[in-house]
């Protein structure tokens, strides 16, 4: 991830996403929020995000939808994306162009540690 950029959290749990958002602003990333799909692709088309985690089973457009949508669009085709769902499967997400597959059941230092492999240090703070 490039300094300015976010971590955006896509997940209709509020509980869940809220959990997440606040173990990585811990950690030190920038995170911002979507509860649904149609949310996550307005944030990723105001402001680039760095990375994308995103629930695939949400009400309004899920994680495919956003996937298919944001792999069709030049602007975010290159945008890492995420997994991060109770439901799919590895060799799914990869088809569907994801950079990674991680079950909610691993607990959040789990997640924690996947997040830094594929983002990255979080940025420096001044």
């Amino acid at each position: 991830m490039t300094p300015g950029q976010y971590i955006l959290v896509v997940d209709d749990d509020n509980d869940f996403r809220e959990a997440i958002c606040e173990v990585l602003g811990e950690a030190g990333y920038p995170v911002q929020q979507a509860e649904n799909g149609e949310i996550a692709l307005k944030r990723v088309a105001d402001e680039a995000p760095g990375i994308v985690l995103l629930d695939l089973k949400m009400p309004v457009l899920d994680g495919w939808g956003v996937m298919e949508r944001m792999r069709g669009d030049a602007r975010s085709a290159a945008i890492p994306i995420l997994i991060l769902s109770a439901y799919g499967f590895e060799w799914e997400a990869e088809l569907l162009g994801a950079q990674g597959y991680i079950p909610k059941s691993v607990g959040m230092d789990e997640i924690l540690e996947r997040v830094r492999k594929a983002a990255g240090s979080p940025p420096l703070r001044h």
